[in-house]
């Protein structure tokens, strides 16, 4: 069932998932979200002049039909070749999940820029402004981008020479290590959805500096510093609120960075040639990650290291959920070669 086009053309089309992120996080970044006023086509055209916001938002629509084509490409190839049957739903949720995630992308531009809409969207949520609704758009748009990433990351991994190898071997793993990388995983996808409400709440600037908050450990909640001149005041609460889901990103990070890297380290002792791999690459992704998310704050928020953030944290979560699929494969086959043994011997 190997096939190493197959293999190939799903390890291109996990690269440009994780490139589509990076790009997505260059239009928040500058603030290009609503530099198109009209969706699918911008402006009227599908070649407009790309300058400006134009051009990070109209250039993620194209890098986003880019990813719709590679994967559509890929479900079919899954579909007519002889993969085990997981392999080609997963082929059919990526390809679902990318149309869905196109389809908020689009409608979270309309949804500013259509007034139509925008009535329909306050009367049927119950709200008084579209803001919270346009909010919750871009971070669902956002959360199915990983969804999408991770289909393909699996892809990729399950159409490997290496993953065959790795079933055929009888590789105990360890129940542990498993249960660890599963949490790593669920840990990481929450703090992505932080890191998605950090971005879309404009709050990666709101703590100055790092590692400390406003010079302490825990920043002072009761008494920020708030400029009520400010050219663009903001509420004190609103203040408190975005300071707190930045430091809650900032806290979460060194949750996940302590389970995995201690997953990892476990890992990398079974000396189990594709899992221990792996597990090195994400201790080096995970320094790279705080490294970054550092220079971000660091940088006030320069825009190619906040892509840099964005990519590489869905890359590593990506790999997150690839070491957690092998550590239970391994788990896997150990216990079906112990079942066949007690087998074997009670029928000695």
């Amino acid at each position: 069932m190997y096939s190493k086009n197959l293999h190939r053309f799903a390890i291109l089309t996990a690269i440009f998932a994780v490139f589509l992120i990076g790009v997505g996080a260059s239009v928040t970044s500058t603030g290009s979200g609503d530099a198109v006023p009209d969706w699918p086509l911008s402006y009227g055209t599908l070649f407009p002049r790309m300058a400006g916001g134009v051009l990070y938002e109209h250039g993620h629509r194209l890098v986003a039909g880019t990813v719709a084509i590679l994967i559509t490409i890929l479900m079919i190839w899954l579909l007519r070749s002889k993969q085990p049957k997981y392999m080609k739903v997963f082929g059919v949720v990526a390809f679902v999940a990318v149309i869905l995630q196109a389809t908020l992308g689009g409608l979270r531009v309309l949804v500013v820029s259509n007034p139509n809409l925008q009535d329909t969207v306050t009367g049927l949520f119950s709200v008084g402004h579209v803001e919270p609704v346009r909010m919750a758009i871009a971070i669902t748009h956002a959360t199915l981008a990983e969804i999408v990433l991770c289909m393909t990351f699996l892809i990729a991994l399950f159409t490997s020479k290496a993953w065959e190898k790795f079933k055929l071997n009888e590789i105990n793993t360890g129940v542990k290590i498993a249960k660890l990388y599963t949490l790593t995983f669920v840990f990481a996808f929450i703090q992505i959805l932080i890191g998605a409400l950090v971005r879309h709440t404009q709050s990666g600037n709101i703590i100055p500096d790092f590692p400390l908050s406003f010079g302490r450990l825990i920043p002072p909640f009761g008494n920020l510093p708030y400029e009520p001149n400010a050219p663009f005041p903001i509420s004190y609460a609103e203040l408190q609120f975005k300071v707190a889901i930045h430091f809650a990103h900032r806290v979460w990070a060194f949750v996940v960075a302590g389970f995995g890297i201690y997953a990892s380290v476990l890992a990398i002792k079974k000396r189990v040639e594709l899992l221990s791999q792996f597990a090195k690459v994400w201790i080096v992704l995970i320094i790279l990650q705080i490294l970054l998310g550092a220079l971000v704050v660091w940088t006030k928020l320069s825009v190619p290291i906040t892509i840099l953030h964005v990519a590489t944290g869905a890359t590593l979560f990506g790999t997150t959920l690839v070491l957690a699929v092998l550590s239970w494969k391994g788990v896997a086959v150990s216990e079906r070669v112990e079942s066949e043994l007690v087998l074997t011997k009670s029928g000695g």
